[in-house]
C-alpha cells in the first residue's frame, strides 16, 4: 500500500533549541547511575535509537497494539462521537546502512461500537442516517524505507540528500521521538490529512548498547477525511475524522487477548506466520 498510511514522513522541526540526551542527566537523582552518551544530534544514532524505540534492531518480528477513539469533525459543530477502534501491527526491521532501515508491516484494524466494543459489522452514520457496512482495515504486507527524518515506500529511488533527524525531547527519564505527516486531501484541498505520532521510552535503555529492543508507547492522533465506505457527500457535508488513538509495543503474539487474536486470525490466517514475510 503506498498510501498515506504507508508515508508517515519525518515531522517538520527540530529538537527544542539547547536540548540533548545528555543535559537530561541533570534532572536524574543525584544517586542514579550515570546515562550513557546517546547524541540524538547525529543521524546516524537518532535513526538507530528511533527504530530501537519504534521497532527492533535485529531481525525479529515486532508486534504492536492500538486501541482508541474516532470523532467526526464538522465547521460550527462539537466533535461527535462516531465509533472506537482496535488494531494489531506485526513488523521485521532491518537494517539497510546507517541512514537507512526497511520494514515489513502487516496491520489489521476493526472498528468498534461506541458503547459496547464489540466489532462493528454494520453501521448507522449520524449524520445522514445511512446505513454503512464496515469494512476491516487490512495493510500489507508492504515494505516500507526509514531514512533519517522520514518514512517513504520501498519503490522510492533513494535520496542522495544529507541525512537529517526525527525531532525528540527529554522529560525527566523519558525520552519522546516523533513523526508526523501533513499535507491537503486531494479530493479537498481545504482539509488537511494528518498523522501525528511519538513514541515514548525510557531513556536509559535507549542509550543502552547491550538492548535491540526496548518496551515503548506509541500517541498517534490523525486527521483525514470521510471514508468511502461511510456514504457521506464530501460537498453537502464537509467535515474530517479525527483518530485519537494510544498503542504499545508488546512482548510477543502470546500479550495478545485470545479474543483478539481469534479475530486477528480470522481476517489473516497468516497473521502469526513469521515464514510468510520472509
Amino acid at each position: 500500500m503506498n498510501s498515506r498510511r504507508d508515508v508517515l514522513a519525518g515531522l517538520a522541526g527540530a529538537a527544542l533549541p539547547g536540548w540533548s540526551v545528555q543535559a537530561a542527566e541533570a534532572t536524574a537523582e543525584p544517586t542514579a547511575e550515570p546515562i550513557a552518551e546517546l547524541n540524538l544530534h547525529d543521524p546516524a544514532t537518532n535513526l538507530r535509537a528511533f527504530i530501537k524505540l519504534r521497532g527492533s534492531l535485529c531481525s525479529e518480528p515486532v508486534f504492536d497494539l492500538v486501541r482508541g477513539r474516532v470523532y467526526g469533525l464538522v465547521g460550527g459543530q462539537a466533535a461527535r462521537p462516531l465509533f472506537k477502534t482496535v488494531g494489531a501491527q506485526r513488523s521485521i526491521y532491518t537494517r539497510r546502512s546507517a541512514f537507512e532501515y526497511s520494514a515489513v508491516t502487516r496491520y489489521i484494524g476493526l472498528l468498534l461500537d461506541w458503547q459496547t466494543e464489540q466489532p462493528l459489522a454494520r453501521w448507522t452514520n449520524p449524520y445522514n442516517g445511512k446505513d454503512c457496512p464496515v469494512p476491516v482495515t487490512r495493510y500489507g504486507p508492504s515494505e516500507v524505507r526509514f531514512l533519517g527524518d522520514r518514512m517513504v515506500p520501498a519503490s522510492l529511488a533513494p535520496d542522495p540528500a544529507q541525512p537529517g533527524t526525527r525531532p525528540w525531547f527529554v522529560l525527566g527519564s523519558v525520552v519522546h521521538m516523533r513523526e508526523q505527516i501533513l499535507m491537503p486531501a486531494p479530493e479537498m484541498p481545504l482539509f488537511p490529512k494528518a498523522d501525528l505520532m511519538t513514541f515514548s521510552g525510557e531513556l536509559r535503555q535507549l542509550a543502552d548498547p547491550n538492548l535491540d529492543t526496548m518496551p515503548s508507547r506509541l500517541s498517534f492522533t490523525a486527521v483525514e477525511t470521510w471514508r468511502p465506505w461511510m456514504r457521506m457527500d464530501a460537498q453537502a457535508q464537509a467535515g474530517t475524522l479525527w483518530w485519537q488513538v494510544a498503542g504499545v509495543k508488546l512482548e510477543g503474539p502470546g500479550a495478545y487477548s485470545p479474543v483478539l487474536r481469534e479475530q486477528l486470525q480470522a481476517v489473516d490466517p497468516t497473521f502469526f506466520d513469521i515464514e510468510s514475510d520472509a
